[in-house]
């Protein structure tokens, strides 16, 4: 299946920062290496490593131990300290709960500190495009509305093939976007092909606003809205949504939840309460250490009387899928597609006091029908099976029965609005 990538990580709110301090390795008698003769030869080839199920005793102990071991032994004598540390941090997050697609406990670098930071802010410093890979080659899904890349005249479609003289098709996402994305004010060149024409752009990076809501209006009365993760300007974006939407002649709204990663909480619940009647319970969130906290809608919502389908599915995680819970469990909303992801945990972000920090899982979410969300997701009141095969944008000029999901919410909206 194309996915775009996601342009808002799945963050929610900073905390105060904590420190952390490493055990030193206690002196140990002298014991000579065997000779490389002695060593045993290679086993066969197996399976690829698993990582230990059982703690070690006296683990703390043991760790000091196999650092002083591997300064002193390990064949490579100018290895540096530094990464193994780093890499001893990222092994103690992995065993933080069970594996996830998506890492929810991970250790971030100062800049994908401060991206994370500005994505919840709305914004980002880059170029103003969003990409997706299509059989290896990085195409430009959308463009952001003045933007560098938008002044420059790129478009949807246009292919990148290579990034300031490298080429980068078959590059991880991962790679390629840290390529883009940069300080602010500094220059990137972009080797681009559109059908059989290519060229070099060069532009300047810059903060961009990130639009977390597209829309547009399917047939007469149906209106279609995008949400694609929750930052601070999410409200108010979602609000002018709908009413253009509205300006043109909707009656109803598809919400399509299928991409929406989260983001951060206090922009979930306002939207959320845009949504339900005043007091209708939203979600509770339980903290270690601190009581429960429980969030309900705070009057009437401004659109709390137009009908409503919610499209989901297993990439719809976290913010999103508190907005699908509490819109089922009000009856607000019937949920079309398949369940979500079953993310349901609150992050925090902890300095580490030398430009790192690291995401850690802080709370669950409790949802407005009571039950718990990790591990469950959310299941939608009419299924429709996720296809194996590439699905096309509702926003491109496409017609919306192609989306098998989009095509069930629009029959029913129309039915309601007849």
């Amino acid at each position: 299946m194309r996915r775009p990538l996601s342009l808002l990580t799945l963050a929610l709110f900073a905390c105060d920062p904590a420190t952390d301090d490493v055990a030193e390795a206690p002196e140990e008698a002298n014991v000579e290496a065997p000779a490389l003769a002695e060593a045993p030869a290679p086993p066969p080839a197996e399976a690829p490593h698993k990582p230990q199920t059982e703690a070690m005793p006296d683990a703390e102990q043991a760790f000091a131990k196999a650092r002083q071991l591997i300064a002193e032994h390990y064949v490579d004598a100018t290895i540096d300290a530094g990464a193994l540390y780093t890499g001893a941090v990222e092994g103690m997050l992995a065993r933080l709960g069970p594996p996830t697609p998506h890492p929810i406990n991970e250790l971030l670098t100062p800049r994908q500190l401060a991206e994370l930071l500005h994505g919840t802010g709305g914004t980002i410093v880059g170029v103003g495009v969003m990409i997706e890979q299509i059989a290896g080659v990085l195409v430009i899904r959308d463009v952001v509305p003045g933007g560098p890349a938008a002044t420059a005249g790129l478009q949807r479609g246009d292919r990148i093939l290579e990034i300031d003289g490298a080429a980068i098709k078959g590059k991880p996402m991962v790679e390629i976007v840290d390529q883009i994305r940069g300080p602010a004010g500094t220059g990137i060149d972009l080797f681009v092909q559109r059908d059989t024409e290519e060229w070099h752009e060069k532009l300047v990076r810059q903060t961009v606003a990130i639009p977390n809501v597209e829309s547009k209006l399917l047939g007469d009365k149906v209106g279609y809205l995008r949400l694609r993760g929750f930052a601070e300007t999410t409200p108010a974006e979602f609000d002018a949504g709908v009413e253009a939407l509205q300006t043109q002649g909707a009656e109803a709204l598809v919400l399509d939840l299928r991409a929406c990663p989260g983001g951060l909480l206090a922009a979930a619940i306002a939207v959320t309460g845009s949504l339900l009647r005043d007091g209708q319970a939203i979600v509770t969130t339980t903290m270690r250490g601190e009581p429960a906290k429980a969030a309900a809608a705070q009057g009437d919502g401004r659109w709390k009387d137009l009908p409503l389908a919610a499209l989901i599915g297993p990439e719809t995680a976290s913010g999103a899928e508190i907005l699908a819970d509490a819109l089922a469990a009000h009856k607000r909303a019937t949920l079309i597609g398949a369940p979500t992801f079953g993310k349901g945990t609150v992050e925090s972000i902890h300095e580490l006091g030398n430009g790192w920090a690291i995401k850690l899982s802080a709370g669950r979410f409790v949802g407005a029908g009571g039950e718990p969300l990790p591990g469950r997701g959310v299941k939608p009141h009419l299924p429709v099976p996720v296809a194996a095969e590439a699905q096309p944008d509702p926003l491109e000029a496409v017609p919306s029965e192609a989306d098998a999901a989009l095509a069930v919410a629009r029959t029913w909206l129309e039915d309601q609005v007849k």
